[in-house]
């Protein structure tokens, strides 16, 4: 095989590896493309269900504090209790799906947050119900005030806390470039497992 044959073999064999290389390249960054297209869309679903329960819980919260005002309003007025317990009560099944969605979406700390903010909202639902079922068989307002009120006050920093810690933790799961580089780290070493450590 003389010279030139040689050199004109080497030149096509360089042009394949350069092709095989390019091609590699392509599959690669459409691999990186993909992905990021795919962590894109999961983030846009999980940003789309946390704000859906935090929209629900703040809503049961805003009725069931506005049902506590009702009841220290200097014009009591049991029919707008009444319709009060109504509306929170009628939030329940809301609150209680999107709670849900946050659960199956995870990871558990957002879940786990997410749960506790209801299960305190629905505490603070109770009590003021129970006081509605007392004054319509005729518990004074005040006398149940005055052993009462100091509980109920308790129960509504609860909720804001609790609904608090939910909201922080969707914007840590949501923003994680905004937590100190310790937290990131940890973040990364539990994502797989669906914790936040």
């Amino acid at each position: 095989m003389d010279a030139t044959t040689l050199l004109g073999l080497s030149g096509i064999g360089g042009t394949l590896l350069g092709t095989l290389a390019g091609a590699g390249g392509v599959l690669g960054a459409a691999r990186i493309t993909s992905r990021g297209q795919a962590e894109a869309e999961e983030l846009k679903a999980r940003r789309q269900v946390y704000s859906a329960c935090a929209t629900a819980l703040l809503a049961r919260q805003d009725a069931v504090f506005l049902l506590l005002e009702t009841f220290t309003a200097d014009s009591f007025d049991l029919a707008v209790v009444q319709a009060g317990v109504r509306d929170t009560d009628d939030q329940r099944a809301t609150v209680a799906r999107a709670v849900a969605a946050v659960a199956v979406e995870g990871p558990d700390e957002a879940a786990h947050r997410a749960s506790i903010a209801s299960k305190t909202v629905e505490h603070l639902c109770t009590r003021l119900r129970d006081w509605a079922a007392a004054v319509a068989v005729g518990r004074s307002v005040d006398e149940l005030l005055h052993s009462q009120l100091t509980f109920a006050q308790r129960d509504q920093a609860e909720v804001e806390d609790a609904v608090d810690d939910f909201t922080r933790v969707c914007r840590t799961v949501l923003h994680p470039a905004d937590r100190p580089p310790a937290a990131r780290r940890l973040w990364r070493g539990t994502r797989g497992g669906g914790g936040m450590g």
